[in-house]
C-alpha cells in the first residue's frame, strides 16, 4: 500500500508573535518585564522527567529574575510542588490549565520553553507537539528530547539549544546561555519561526495533503 506522511504542524494564523501582547500578562501575574521566564506548557506527566526543571530551579535559586513556569495539570503536579516546598523554591510557580484562546497571550510572556523528555529510547523518535507553538511565536526551545527532534529543530532548523535528557546541570548551562545573550535568543526564535512557517504550516501541510488525494484514481 501507498503511504502518506501527514505530518503534525501548527496553525500560524492563531498563534502569531505580531498580533500577541505579551506585558498585560506579566503584569497581572506578578512578573516585571525584566524577568526572565521559562516555561513548561503541558501534561504534568511521567514522560516527561519535569523533575529536571525543579533541579534546575534549585541550581539558579540565586539568579533572583530567572523564573520557572509550570502549566497544566497531571499525575506528577503534586510530586513536583511538594519537590519545590521541601527545597524551598521561590523562583517556580504554578498555573492551572487555560483554554487554547489563551495560549498565545501566555507563551508570548516567556523568554523561552523547555521542553523534556526521559531518557529513554523509545522517545528517540518523539516529536513533542508543543514545541511548534512555541517557535511560530519566536521563542526558543530548551529541548531535552534526543533522537529525530533534535536532528529537525536543533541541527536542522537552529531553532533553540539542546540539553541532554534529565540532566539539570546540563539545562542549566544552556538557560544561562539564553539569559547572557539575548541576540542569541532572538536569533533563535527567529529560526524558529522561519523553519516552521515554511516547513510545519499547517496551511501548507493541508494543502499538500489535498493535491495527494486529488491524484488517487
Amino acid at each position: 500500500k501507498k503511504v502518506y506522511w501527514l505530518k503534525n504542524g501548527v496553525d500560524i494564523n492563531f498563534y502569531n508573535a505580531d498580533k500577541t501582547s505579551p506585558a498585560n500578562w506579566r503584569k497581572e501575574n506578578g512578573f516585571t518585564p525584566d524577568d526572565f521566564l521559562l516555561i513548561y506548557a503541558g501534561i504534568l506527566g511521567h514522560a516527561q522527567g519535569l523533575e529536571v526543571i525543579i533541579k534546575t530551579a534549585k541550581l539558579l535559586s540565586d539568579k533572583s529574575n530567572i523564573k520557572f513556569i509550570f502549566l497544566g495539570s497531571g499525575p506528577e503536579k503534586e510530586k513536583l510542588e511538594l519537590l519545590c516546598s521541601e527545597n524551598s523554591l521561590h523562583n517556580v510557580y504554578f498555573f492551572n490549565v487555560v483554554p487554547k484562546q489563551q495560549m498565545q497571550t501566555i507563551l508570548a510572556s516567556t523568554n523561552a520553553s523547555i521542553i523534556p523528555l526521559r531518557k529513554l529510547d523509545l522517545f528517540k523518535g518523539a516529536i513533542p507537539s508543543k514545541i511548534f507553538e512555541n517557535l511560530a511565536l519566536k521563542k526558543p526551545i530548551l529541548l531535552g528530547v534526543d533522537g529525530e527532534a533534535r536532528e529537525l529543530f536543533i541541527n536542522n532548523g537552529n531553532c533553540g539549544l539542546y540539553f541532554e535528557p534529565e540532566n539539570h546541570e546540563e539545562l542549566a548551562k544552556q538557560i544561562m546561555q539564553l539569559y547572557e545573550n539575548g541576540d542569541l535568543a532572538h536569533v533563535l526564535g527567529e529560526n524558529g519561526y522561519s523553519f516552521v512557517s515554511k516547513d510545519f504550516n499547517r496551511d501548507i501541510i493541508a494543502q499538500n495533503f489535498w493535491r495527494e488525494l486529488s491524484q488517487i484514481k
